[in-house]
């Protein structure tokens, strides 16, 4: 597990809480490969995928961005960071962390706030 920044004890206290594994490579011991289609992933995945999805989506609203009428959060996840990714235990957790630590300021989010300013430019 990589946490970024100087977490607190309730911080750590509250990655426990949510059940998510704190084993030296951030992955639970039950994950035995990684799938390049993120549907297919282990339910570890999808759950940390649907977490991080609803952090972002309160962190646009918070930013007073807008996501294109025909997108929804998991689809700017996955544009912004491709598949490949989501499947990848290590990569969803760092995110995982990043942006319950860092919130706005993960470093996702900020990839995800710019690829929206390009996006609205754009059009």
């Amino acid at each position: 597990m990589r946490l970024y920044g100087s977490p607190t004890p309730s911080d750590l206290e509250f990655m426990v809480d949510e059940g998510f594994s704190l084993s030296s490579g951030g992955t639970s011991t039950t994950l035995s490969s990684t799938r390049s289609d993120a549907q297919s992933a282990p339910p570890e995945l999808e759950r940390l995928f649907e977490i991080i999805c609803n952090e972002y989506a309160e962190w646009v609203v918070i930013a007073d961005k807008q996501l294109p009428p025909k997108w929804d959060m998991p689809d700017l996840v996955r544009a912004v960071i491709g598949e490949e990714a989501l499947a990848t235990p290590s990569y969803m957790s760092d995110a995982y962390y990043d942006v319950m630590l860092h919130g706005q300021n993960s470093w996702l989010c900020q990839s995800i706030l710019k690829f929206l300013d390009l996006i609205n430019y754009v059009f």
